[in-house]
């Protein structure tokens, strides 16, 4: 696929990288020529140093052969017209990333539609989303939805006392009714990643990602050795927009007590008097004698949201050391990544990964549906609709040559989720969700393509 991405920040960095990784043809538009020079030695892809909207970048002829236009540029207005002038130009499906929440507000007077935008994507909206649901689910990992949010894809740390623990998954089979769960990525203590296949033996320290009905996730962490704790005392450090969206979301919710460190004056009198339901507190979540003073040892998650990454860090190593039961660091920079996992925050976000993921799963071509990267670890998620023309139709999954490193997690069939075992067939209109390594995603897209 022909893809431009206009605007080399964070988020187009990331979506180069995976895009590059399943061999699309890449353009990237970009304004800093040091940001270009990066770009250029590190991916494959071709590169255009230009700063806005300029007639020799944006012009049929530059378009022609484009199939998705993506644009994550710093300014709004900027992408905003930049995917109107790409929509005028013939590229089908268009993108932008848009924070101002205003726009939402002036929707009788502002159509993006109509300027030509079938995509828009709020990375703080996208970051809360992500926070409220490994809120609702503390011993999770990470947390990624699909269908809607009818299915689960989460993580959990296999514990020593797990009943799973130094067992095969098919040993595990043997003993635990597994037919509402699929493992389906083993992320190791090395940083190895797996695509497990029945013979594989969990280990305590294993990081397993399994999907589930949202109503049955919670098996995953009772069979890795969690028990059921509360998360009622909610506390957040920060006062920007993905600090007030979380609390704003959680008081919605009625079944927490909410409480809000903000460092400013001004903005924890404006914070006290959008949030009904929570204590706003003036002061810094990094000064011991203030945590304890606001309960923090009674406090059963902690969120570091706050615009500072080493704020946040720091927080959240002291409440981790105060014993708060779970804390979720706000983390920017990706190189901070693996250094906050190795000081222990293993619940990290990240509003470029998680605006990343949304467009994944927009992302359509022929008869994948949907794709999405997994965090930390080198797997994507893709959603195949079987067409007439697909070269394994009516064909059981035993007798199908899939790559070694990938797993079907599930199949969706007339609205029913089934979880197939290995003389399952693939039918017509079936809809089948496959997670592979990162290398492989090509051969199975062409597996499901056409004849």
């Amino acid at each position: 696929m022909n893809i431009i991405i206009f605007g080399a920040g964070k988020v187009g960095q990331y979506l180069t990288r995976i895009f590059s990784a399943e061999d699309h043809n890449i353009t990237v538009i970009e304004a800093d020529s040091n940001k270009c020079s990066k770009m250029s030695s590190l991916y494959d892809i071709s590169i255009m140093n230009s700063e806005g909207i300029k007639k020799n970048v944006f012009n049929a002829e530059f378009f022609n052969k484009c199939e998705l236009f993506i644009a994550v540029s710093p300014a709004d207005e900027l992408n905003i017209i930049a995917c109107s002038i790409a929509k005028k130009l013939g590229v089908n499906r268009i993108i932008a990333r848009i924070r101002n929440n205003d726009y939402d507000l002036m929707g009788d007077v502002i159509d993006l539609k109509f300027l030509g935008i079938d995509m828009i994507i709020h990375p703080e909206r996208e970051l809360a989303k992500e926070i409220i649901n490994l809120v609702s689910h503390p011993n999770a990992i990470d947390v990624n939805e699909l269908y809607k949010g009818k299915l689960i894809i989460a993580s959990t740390i296999i514990q020593k006392k797990s009943t799973i623990a130094h067992k095969s998954l098919i040993e595990i089979a043997g003993i635990h009714n597994l037919s509402d769960l699929r493992i389906v990525i083993v992320e190791k203590s090395n940083n190895e990643t797996i695509i497990p296949k029945g013979d594989y033996i969990v280990n305590p320290g294993d990081k397993l990602f399994g999907v589930a009905k949202r109503e049955d996730i919670e098996n995953l962490f009772k069979l890795a050795g969690h028990l059921s704790h509360n998360n009622k005392d909610i506390m957040i450090y920060g006062s920007g927009k993905t600090a007030k969206m979380v609390a704003m979301e959680l008081e919605k919710k009625e079944n927490y007590n909410i409480k809000v460190i903000v460092s400013e004056e001004q903005k924890a009198i404006e914070f006290s008097e959008l949030l009904s339901e929570s204590l706003v507190v003036h002061g810094e979540a990094t000064e011991i004698d203030l945590l304890k003073n606001e309960g923090i040892s009674e406090t059963d998650f902690f969120l570091a949201l706050t615009a500072n990454d080493e704020l946040n860090m720091i927080a959240s190593v002291l409440t981790k050391d105060l014993k708060v039961n779970s804390t979720i660091t706000r983390i920017e920079k990706n190189d901070y990544l693996p250094i906050s996992k190795t000081i222990g925050l293993n619940k990290r976000v990240n509003s470029s990964i998680a605006t990343s993921n949304a467009i994944m799963k927009f992302v359509k071509h022929g008869n994948v549906l949907s794709t999405s990267t997994i965090k930390g670890v080198d797997v994507d998620e893709i959603t195949f609709k079987v067409s007439e023309s697909c070269k394994i139709l009516n064909t059981s999954l035993k007798d199908i040559k899939f790559p070694k490193d990938c797993i079907v997690a599930f199949i969706l069939r007339e609205g029913q989720i089934i979880i197939p075992d290995g003389l399952e067939k693939i039918i017509l209109k079936d809809e089948i969700v496959i997670f592979s390594k990162r290398k492989f995603v090509n051969r199975i897209e062409k597996m499901f393509g056409d004849i």
